[in-house]
């Protein structure tokens, strides 16, 4: 019997160990803060299926800047924009791109880098700081079938496999594509409020402008009058058509998404109203097709709750050996 009471308890020091041990094992896996002073880089692939474009023309522009902890604050001329980082999926990190893509053309921002896809279709952008940086691609024509890269957004750092932090981010380019495009064509804009239904707040029209490659070929107002929305008729079809808002309402921020010919223009207000140069670390998209961000996720609290979790079983083993004593003796 005392026997059985030794091993017993050699198996709780043995376990308190391997508490301890895990815990300290946890911590060390802990998310590392970024080395903002490491020379970084992105690869864009631009291909179809087997098929890789070459001579493809891509723009590079530093959007945001990350501390070490993983924040973004928006730099240099994309400052002036008001649009935010805080509770995006990918869908609205989409729509972002796409935002900061047509103002980038629109305001003529000269790019950080410059570059054309290589043979294997390939564009490599190298000594860049970690930030948040913003993708564009130019048309692409073969035979008779038009390429259109999507705009996108990519962090740098990005989320390594395995934990830690990519300082080598590699990115696929999405795109849109049309076979013998008509001549003619037409686009569809849209207002939509995310205010709470606070009418008060929102200003009585608003002032939207079609670019034709990246030019203001026009500006129309939208309003309760027309609903919020207008069409362009009898548009070139083989010209790449943005749209962007021109002033953007007080207290709220703006994205605009392309979905076929129909753009939506969504102005949100923040119930915080955070200032619009600073935005909190975004939320972890669902998925990563294009290695979207990922800065600013909280690891802290998991080798925390490890630990508890590990100290309420040791605490029940405890208890179950004390009750299997009593019952012995």
């Amino acid at each position: 019997m005392r026997k059985q009471g030794l091993h017993r308890r050699c198996g709780a020091a043995l376990f308190a160990f391997l508490l301890v041990m895990a815990c300290f094992t946890v911590s060390v896996m802990a998310r590392e803060d970024i080395d903002l002073d490491r020379s970084s880089s992105i690869s864009v692939h631009f291909g179809s299926g087997s098929r890789d474009f070459s001579g493809v023309e891509f723009s590079l522009y530093r959007v945001a800047s990350v501390s070490e902890s993983g924040e973004y604050t928006l730099t240099g001329d994309f400052r002036s924009y008001n649009v935010s980082f805080e509770g995006l999926d990918s869908s609205d990190w989409r729509a972002l791109a796409q935002t900061l893509d047509a103002y980038a053309a629109r305001d003529e921002l000269e790019p950080l880098r410059e570059g054309e896809t290589d043979s294997d279709g390939e564009v490599y952008f190298a000594g860049l700081r970690p930030g948040l940086y913003l993708v564009t691609g130019e048309q692409y024509t073969s035979g008779s079938t038009v390429y259109t890269p999507e705009a996108m957004l990519v962090s740098l750092p990005g989320e390594a496999d395995g934990g830690g932090w990519d300082y080598s981010v590699n990115v696929s380019c999405k795109y849109d594509y049309e076979t013998t495009p008509e001549k003619l064509t037409q686009i569809r804009v849209q207002k939509v409020w995310e205010d709470n239904g606070n009418e008060s707040a929102r200003p009585r029209h608003i002032y939207v402008q079609l670019l034709e490659n990246g030019r203001v070929v026009d500006t129309v107002a939208l309003s309760e009058d027309n609903d919020w929305e207008y069409t362009w008729e009898d548009l070139s079809a083989s010209s790449k058509w943005q749209v962007v808002e021109d002033d953007v309402p007080d207290g709220y921020t703006v994205t605009v998404e392309r979905e076929g010919r129909v753009f939506v223009i969504t102005n949100t207000k923040p119930d915080d109203e955070p200032e619009p140069s600073e935005s909190p670390a975004p939320s972890k998209p669902p998925d990563e097709p294009e290695k979207l961000p990922q800065t600013g996720q909280l690891w802290w609290p998991v080798p925390l709750l490890i630990c508890a979790g590990l100290i309420l079983v040791a605490v029940g083993l405890i208890i179950r050996r004390r009750r299997g004593d009593s019952d012995e003796n």
